[in-house]
């Protein structure tokens, strides 16, 4: 699983005992807008996700998760319940000033979906920023989870996943393969797209062994390379606007047809709660990998405590 929104912009290595007029004006925006942070943090008790992300510099890729959840919301309604995360992890930052994030929770009413979007950035010197929404299923079915996230390291680098998220170990479920994967068409439809993207695309192989199996056979997961200068941010923005937003709204809709509309095999209460521990030690061991080892390098020790626990109580309910 993956965080939700943040942007992080890395601290230079060392600071220097004299600033040009050009690095103490920077430093001085870097202030204003984390005095900015803090006093919307202290002031608002809801932040809506909207209003954290419009916050952040705007990208592409980002205008199209938020379509994408506003989607998943609109077609989901009332089974889902209001945002109730806390003002603090809806919107926080570090006291450097240099790393800004948000958190958005939404819980399901019995029967229904949570998800939550998480950017986040940070590099040496320039940005990195990530956008990923998840919406996971509970016991009542055994319909992969869905997940998405775009990662982009540069003006025209951009790392795309896109994927449902398998409940079983699906060497010993072959059905489970032709039901949510062969049937509905994803593997071909959504590969056809996103391998076209351009000629410099490739498939991306994350580090994390973890990570990896985790994925599906569909899984759509390219290494998306535009080439420099703006030529090559021009290019990526265009494709992110046209075949990857409507390749992501593509997955979504086969997500909502066959897996959040109640699909599934029927399963016998010893498999319902196979499936939910399996989805706990899931979630447990991504936590752990992902959140609680990267987000301390990013951000002060409380928050990204704070940012955790709320992330652990939704998906772990503790």
């Amino acid at each position: 699983m993956l965080p939700a929104p943040t942007s992080c912009r890395a601290a230079p290595p060392s600071r220097p005992s004299c600033l040009s007029p050009a690095a103490a004006a920077a430093a001085a925006r870097r202030r204003r807008r984390m005095a900015s942070v803090r006093s919307a943090a202290s002031a608002a008790s809801r932040v809506s996700r909207e209003e954290a992300v419009a916050r952040m510099p705007p990208l592409a890729h980002r205008e199209v998760m938020l379509a994408v959840a506003g989607e998943a919301e609109a077609r989901l309604g009332a089974r889902l319940l209001p945002s109730e995360v806390p003002a603090d992890v809806a919107w926080f930052g570090n006291a450097a000033g240099d790393a800004v994030g948000s958190v958005d929770v939404r819980r399901g009413a019995p029967g229904s979906s949570a998800w939550f979007h998480r950017e986040l950035a940070g590099g040496g010197g320039g940005a990195i920023d990530i956008t990923a929404l998840i919406v996971n299923l509970n016991g009542a079915t055994d319909a992969p989870h869905l997940v998405m996230e775009f990662i982009q390291g540069g003006p025209a680098s951009l790392i795309v996943l896109l994927d449902l998220l398998p409940r079983v170990d699906l060497p010993l479920h072959p059905s489970y393969i032709h039901r949510y994967y062969a049937a509905t068409a994803l593997d071909a439809r959504a590969r056809r797209r996103v391998a076209g993207l351009v000629p410099q695309s490739r498939p991306y192989v994350s580090p994390s062994l973890l990570v990896r199996s985790l994925w599906s056979p569909a899984a759509v997961v390219a290494d998306v390379q535009c080439g420099e200068g703006q030529g090559g941010a021009a290019a990526l923005d265009g494709i992110v606007r046209g075949q990857l937003a409507a390749t992501a709204m593509d997955v979504l809709g086969v997500w909502l047809e066959h897996c959040a509309a109640g699909g599934g095999g029927e399963m016998e209460a010893a498999e319902r709660e196979r499936i939910v521990a399996r989805d706990r030690k899931v979630a447990a061991a991504e936590l752990e990998v992902n959140l609680a080892a990267n987000l301390p390098r990013m951000f002060d020790a409380g928050v990204a405590d704070r940012v955790v626990a709320e992330i652990r109580k939704a998906f772990m309910g503790s």
